[in-house]
């Protein structure tokens, strides 16, 4: 049964794994392109700031600004 400690160990290994694959996905990609492709996978605008490291205010603008762009406003 798995307790506590290792609960903890191994969400942090899969956050780990998370921020690597994303950080390879987006490689090649702007700023842009990186942010929706991050977005698209549900990854929220301080998550995708870290892996980014971008400010989360800079994230969250340029989101609102690509949705309105896209003529998806709120």
């Amino acid at each position: 049964m798995m307790n506590n400690e290792h609960f903890e160990r191994l969400f942090k290994q899969n956050e780990k794994v998370i921020k690597l694959l994303a950080a390879i996905a987006i490689q090649d990609k702007n700023f842009r392109e990186q942010i929706q492709l991050l977005s698209d996978v549900r990854l929220s605008s301080v998550e995708i700031s870290e892996i980014i490291g971008k400010d989360v205010n800079t994230i969250r603008v340029t989101k609102t600004l690509m949705k309105q762009k896209n003529g998806k406003k709120k």
